[in-house]
C-alpha cells in the first residue's frame, strides 16, 4: 500500500474571485472553503470532499467499524476508494478526491482552498483527510449543513482498522524513508473512536519516531465556510 496523491480533476477547478457564498449558473450556488493544518509535524493527505443531501450515510459513526474505504484514506491518504463508494449514490451531488497543499501534502500552518457547489436540496457537506505521519489518523467533517461563515474545530480520529504501533513500515508519511513501504499492521481496535496521540513507541530504534516529534493536541484541523478573514 502507498501514500497516494489525487490529482485536481477540471470540473473542481477554485474560483477564487469572489469571497462567500454566490450564485452560479442554473439552482447552483458556491461557497468558498479554507481548510488549515492545525497540527505540528502532521502533514494532510489528499482530500475526500462530497456535497450531499441530509439522507446519504455518513461516513462514519463513532463507536461502530470504519469502512474498508474509509480505512484505506485513513491508512493510507487515499480518497480514491471513498469517491467510487459514492459518487452516483442517491442524494450525492458530488464526490471528489484532491490534494489542498501546493501540489501535494497540506503541512501544519498550510491552508487550503477548494470551491464548494450546492444547490438548495444538496446542502451537506463532507470532508475527510489522513494525517498522514500515523498509522491510521484522519480527521473529518461529517455531514454538516453548508452555512455561510460557519467555522469548525476538528480533532484526530482513529479508524480502528489498524494498530498504532507507530513503526515506519506501516506509516506512508514523510517523517519516515521512502524504502520504509507501507505494510498494514492489521490488530486495529476495531471501531471509529478519538485518536489517542502519538506515544513515540519508536523511539531510540532504526526510523524510530518521537513523541517530541510527532505528537498533538486536539484539534488538529479547522475549517471555514465563507469568507477568509475568518481562515
Amino acid at each position: 500500500m502507498k501514500f497516494f496523491l489525487v490529482t485536481i480533476l477540471a470540473a473542481v477547478a477554485a474560483l477564487v474571485s469572489a469571497a462567500g457564498e454566490r450564485e452560479l449558473s442554473g439552482k447552483r450556488r458556491a461557497i468558498d472553503m479554507y481548510v488549515t493544518n492545525i497540527a505540528y509535524q502532521q502533514p494532510f493527505s489528499g482530500f475526500f470532499i462530497m456535497v450531499h443531501d441530509d439522507e446519504v450515510p455518513p461516513l462514519y459513526k463513532l463507536g461502530q467499524n470504519a469502512s474498508a474505504a474509509l480505512a484505506n484514506l485513513a491508512e493510507n491518504g487515499d480518497p480514491s476508494d471513498l469517491v467510487a463508494m459514492y459518487e452516483g449514490m442517491d442524494g450525492v451531488l458530488s464526490a471528489v478526491g484532491v490534494p489542498l497543499g501546493a501540489g501535494g501534502p497540506l503541512f501544519g500552518g498550510e491552508t487550503g482552498h477548494y470551491t464548494v457547489e450546492f444547490t438548495r436540496r444538496y446542502r451537506y457537506l463532507t470532508v475527510a483527510t489522513m494525517a498522514v505521519n500515523t498509522n491510521d489518523c484522519f480527521i473529518a467533517l461529517n455531514g454538516k449543513r453548508i452555512v455561510e461563515d460557519a467555522v469548525y474545530m476538528l480533532p484526530g480520529l482513529d479508524a480502528g482498522s489498524e494498530e498504532n504501533n507507530e513503526e515506519c513500515s506501516s506509516i506512508p508519511g514523510p517523517a519516515c524513508p521512502m524504502n520504509t513501504g507501507n505494510e498494514a499492521s492489521g490488530n486495529g481496535e476495531g471501531f471509529v473512536h478519538v485518536h489517542r496521540g502519538f506515544h513515540g513507541l519508536t523511539q531510540g530504534q532504526n526510523n524510530g519516531l518521537s513523541a517530541q516529534g510527532y505528537d498533538w493536541r486536539n484539534p488538529m484541523m479547522k475549517v471555514v465556510l465563507g469568507s477568509q478573514r475568518r481562515a
